[in-house]
């Protein structure tokens, strides 16, 4: 019986090398997948998170943008202004890009995300603007947001 496995193994030593080579160089293809993809996901929420606070730099030092987080900005005296418009559009292209990474697993989705976008859009100013603005952007986005409002 040992005779007859050594046989074999002596017939088959390079179909079992190969073998153990494809399964080897599939294994390391595979972890290295994962490891490339999770720094990509890191990169993706660094750079997500500058462009936020860059956003919210803008709103710091300007007095003029002032009313956006103002939950009783009374638009009926003093509508949007075009730099508030502005700013806020800017706002809800940095939060689509946050949902569409999120959506495609570029980004962990965070704990609060949900949370801070209602507290933001629900206030006038931004949820003037984005009642404005929602059209020119997925619906299945639209659909988010407007749920997240809704809730």
């Amino acid at each position: 019986m040992l005779a007859g496995l050594l046989s074999w193994i002596g017939s088959h030593v390079f179909d079992l090398i190969s073998a153990v080579g494809i399964i080897s160089s599939l294994s390391y293809t595979a972890v290295s997948f994962r490891e490339s993809a999770r720094s990509r996901r890191i990169d993706n929420l660094l750079k997500l998170t500058e462009q936020h606070r860059n956003i919210w730099e803008k709103i710091q030092g300007n007095p003029a943008l002032a009313r956006v987080r103002d939950p009783k900005a009374d638009l009926a005296h003093k509508p949007v202004t075009a730099e508030e418009a502005q700013f806020v559009t800017f706002l809800i292209l940095h939060i689509h890009c946050w949902y569409r990474a999120m959506l495609d697993r570029e980004v962990i989705s965070l704990e609060g995300m949900k949370r801070d976008i209602k507290g933001i859009l629900s206030r006038p100013i931004p949820r003037h603007v984005w009642e404005e603005r929602k059209s020119f952007l997925d619906h299945d986005f639209q659909r988010f947001v407007d749920d997240l409002l809704n809730e």
